[in-house]
This record gives structure tokens, sequence and C-alpha cells, in this order.
């Protein structure tokens, strides 16, 4: 064999085997990119799977953690049209978790005259006239009784339900015939009352005293209503704990502080200890977390109070916004500084509307969506405590409770009110284009009811009325503000500066009416500032 024939088949050979393991190699790498492949794609499909989304084609490309904007901060992983991951633990009572948006919806928009429900199905109709059939509420039939869930005719009266009972074979309500308080009876007597009330010696349920959630006679209480503390002794409830401790208002024990008043919180020895611990605090969640800092400084990502550097600004936000500014200066429109009061000021800014010769702030002064209130006023979120009669108090909107939209989507349960002291204080102390603001006058505010654009969506922000009496638009609950009176939130009621000793007149709106009221100075209701205009 010549020289060149050898050397042809040793190309040859070296040529398959670089041939062989080229091929080897890609079928390595195709391997590995399948297993990397098969195991993501059970999280997503996993994803997918649990927002009830199939997403194919191009829309895989839309995926992004990116969410926030789209949907609630509670969505992970969306498309620009659905929230693939959402981590939405739970919603209110009346409330479901809808997967798609990311967000608590009623129940109402699930299914009509529904009160309670689950992401598929309702669980308790609006009231007495419905019952579920296939998880959804239809009318009670003609001659059954119904109480929101269930349906009962003549066959039950074999056993009649709790509440319930038969005359003849016919089936009644126990509150039909005896008192509306009474949870079970016979055909002779109420046998037992519903929280809140007791079996007295006529067979009829009577009110525990006041605060008293269960008891054995109006003045034996077993159970208080939550934030009070039942006493052993005299069996009664307490809105305050143990003396001893010093700025307590709620407690579970007579020695152990739960919460404290504002500008104090409970420290790890259950008591309580001022906020002015943290620098320049004046309100606070906990001895390392500030809440509210004093006049020029703001909150920052450490939870301490830093100062405000923005030239001219009275108290300002750690994203750079200013939430007031000094006398003479006023918010420009992005809010990130304060311009002078040189400028005219016109009453056009969103947050405004001009009724004659007025401007109204639109919405309740110190919402979150609205104008800021000064940082002397004690401010208490849903729930807490501030003993109105003898300090300036607002009270936060109950984020967490049933609440329906209204008025263009100012949402109802996130409005503020304050007593009668603080907004007044608010109003004086509104620092805005330099001018001097102050409570309306009720003439002024019973005026506005004569204006076709004093509510609404383009006028004036204000509740119809309040949750408890109307399904329309609910502003507030009266738990939300404990510490006013009757622990009374009137967010369709507007504060004005009209008053003697201990009362004022005020304007209540009612199914767009505007009426003359009266209330007492510690009660908690809206808050509108006015200023005249040339």
């Amino acid at each position: 064999m010549d020289y060149n024939s050898k050397k042809n088949i040793m190309f040859t050979t070296s040529f398959k085997n670089f041939l062989a393991l080229s091929l080897i190699e890609l079928m390595i790498s195709l391997i590995t990119i399948s297993c990397i492949v098969a195991a993501f794609t059970p999280v997503i499909t996993k994803k997918m799977k649990n927002s009830n989304v199939t997403i194919s084609g191009n829309n895989v490309s839309d995926i992004t953690t990116d969410c926030s904007d789209k949907f609630s901060s509670n969505c992970k992983l969306c498309t620009k049209s659905y929230c693939i991951q959402c981590e939405l633990n739970s919603c209110p009572i009346g409330q479901y978790a809808e997967n798609k948006s990311c967000s608590c919806k009623d129940c109402s928009t699930l299914h009509s005259n529904c009160l309670e429900c689950d992401s598929t199905k309702c669980t308790k109709c609006k009231d007495n006239n419905y019952y579920i059939n296939n998880g959804k509420c239809e009318t009670c039939p003609t001659g059954k009784i119904c109480d929101g869930i269930n349906a009962y005719d003549e066959s039950y009266c074999a056993n009649p339900p709790t509440g319930y009972f038969c005359e003849g074979n016919t089936i009644k309500r126990c509150s039909d015939k005896y008192s509306a308080n009474c949870a079970s009876c016979n055909s002779v007597q109420c046998l037992s009352c519903i929280s809140g009330f007791y079996l007295d010696s006529n067979k009829d349920c009577s009110a525990c005293s006041y605060r008293c959630a269960q008891c054995k006679s109006e003045n034996h209480c077993i159970k208080c209503l939550d934030t009070n503390v039942l006493d052993e002794t005299t069996h009664s409830c307490n809105t305050f704990c143990n003396s001893q401790i010093s700025y307590c208002v709620t407690c579970s024990s007579k020695n152990i502080c739960t919460s404290c008043a504002g500008g104090y919180y409970v420290n790890l020895s259950n008591t309580c200890s001022p906020c002015t611990d943290i620098a320049n605090c004046i309100n606070c969640s906990s001895g390392s977390k500030c809440d509210v800092c004093k006049q020029g400084y703001y909150v920052n990502n450490s939870s301490k109070c830093a100062l405000c550097t923005i030239a001219n600004c009275a108290q300002c936000d750690k994203d750079g916004t200013c939430l007031s500014c000094n006398q003479n200066y006023h918010q420009s429109e992005d809010k990130k500084s304060c311009l002078s009061n040189e400028r005219r000021f016109s009453c056009s800014d969103p947050n405004f509307m001009r009724i004659g010769n007025l401007c109204v702030t639109r919405k309740n002064m110190g919402d979150s969506y609205s104008l800021p209130i000064p940082a002397t006023v004690t401010i208490v979120e849903t729930g807490g405590f501030c003993e109105a009669r003898k300090q300036n108090c607002c009270w936060k909107g109950a984020t967490s409770k049933v609440c329906n939209s209204n008025n263009g989507g100012y949402s109802g349960c996130n409005r503020t009110v304050c007593n009668w002291n603080a907004a007044k204080e608010i109003c004086a102390k509104f620092n805005y284009a330099g001018k001097t603001w102050r409570l309306p006058t009720v003439n002024e505010i019973s005026n506005w009811g004569e204006n076709s654009i004093a509510r609404g969506a383009n006028g004036l922000m204000l509740c119809v009325d309040q949750s408890g009496y109307s399904t329309s638009a609910q502003c507030a609950n009266q738990e939300s503000c404990f510490g006013s009176f009757n622990d009374y939130c009137g967010a369709n009621i507007i504060w004005s500066s009209n008053f003697v000793g201990d009362v004022i007149y005020t304007a209540r709106i009612y199914y767009n009416n505007f009426l003359n009221s009266s209330y007492y100075s510690s009660g908690a209701l809206s808050v509108r500032c006015v200023t005249e205009m040339e």
C-alpha cells in the first residue's frame, strides 16, 4: 500500500471518530437542555393551572414579574391581562379572591343577592328572603321559611332547627313571635337570646350592659366586647386596663397591656413607653418602628425619623414628596417642591372644587389619596382608641371591612373621620396657597345641596350613608372609632363651625339631600375645609 492510500485511510478513520464524538456531544447537550426545561415546566404549568389561565404561543413572552402596576402587590407573576401567580391569602367576609385580577371582589358580583361566599359559590344570602341552591341565592319558595342559607317547611316540625318553632304544622321563626333577639324557643316561650342579650324574668330578651358581649343578667357580664376587659369582681366591662399601667388602652389581663394611647407603644415588659425613645418620633408601633414623625421630619426606610430636605416643606414623605409646606408656600402639582404663594391660587387643583365664592376641599382631610392633617393631631388605625373628649383625634377608615366603592371609585371604606376639635385645628393649620382655611358653616354646607355638582365623582366626594344603615355606600363601621361619642363613625356627616356648648350643628348627607343635624364634639365625622375666593 502506497503512502497516499495509508494517508486516506487514516484521514477517513479520524473523520469518522470526530463525527461520532460530535454527535455524542450534541446528544448530551440536547438531553441537558431537555432536563432543564422539564425541571421548570411543572412550575410554570402549576402556576398556569392554579390561576385558571392558559398561556400559549406569543403570550409566553409577555410573562413578567413586574405586576404591581397592572394588579395588586400580591401578584408575583403575570401577563398584560392575567395574574398567573397570586399570593392573596384571604379576603374580608363578604368578598372572595379572584385569581385573574389578584384582588378581592364583593360576593354580590359573583352571584346576585349573595352576602358571603368563596371563590365559586355563595355560602350565605343577603337576608331571609333567599336560600342557597347549588351555590346561588334563590327566592324563598312559597310556603317555606328561609334563613339566608336553608329553606324550611312543615317537614322540619319533628325537629325544628335552632331559631325556629312549630305552631301546628307550620314552621316559624322565634323572632317572629318573641323578641327579635330571641335565639331559640318553643311554641310557649323564648329559651335563649342572641349574643349581647339575656333571658329576663319575663322570658324575654333584654340587653346586657354597655360593652358586654355575653351576660347572665344586665349587670353580670361573662364576656366583654373586643378591646374591653372583664372585671371578675364586679362582673362589668372596663375600657381601660389596670391604672397601674400608665397610658394603657387595652389589655389581655390586668397586668398585660396589648395597646397603648397615641404616642406610646407596648414594650417588652407589656407596659407603655413613650415614642420619643425614637428621636423626633411622636407616634410609633414599637420601640424601633416610628409611624409618625414630628413636623419637619419623615419616616425613612429604616422606620426612623429623617430630616425633610425639601426647601420650605413642613412635612414630607420618604418618596421625596412634600405633604405640607411652610407658611406662604404651597405644594407644586407633583408635590416635589414648595412654591411661593406669589402665584395666584385659582382653586383648580383636583383636591379642591369651587362652589360660589368658596374653595372647598373635595375629599376627607387625612385620606391617603387626599390632603394631609397636622402632625399635632392623633391619628389611629382602624379599631384603635383615641380619647375624643381629651385629645384631638382622627380615625382611619376600615379597610378590612366589607365596603362598597362610591362616587367615581373613591373607596368608601378608606374614609378618615375626626372629632370636632381636631377638625377645627386641621382647617386652621391647613397651609395651602397662603390662604386662611376654616370649617364651613351649616348654611354654607346646606347651600351646597342645591348645587348639582356638590356630590359624586365630579364634585365633593361625600358618602350617601354609613355601614349598617345603607348598602349603597358603606363608609365606615362603628367599631372603627373607639373613643369617639358612642364609638360612632359619621362619614356621611360634615363638621361645621356652628356650635353651642358641646353640641355642634352639622349637615347630614342622606339620599342626595342635605339636612341640618347636630352632634357632640367628641363624635367622629368627615372634615371639609373652605376658604373665600375673590
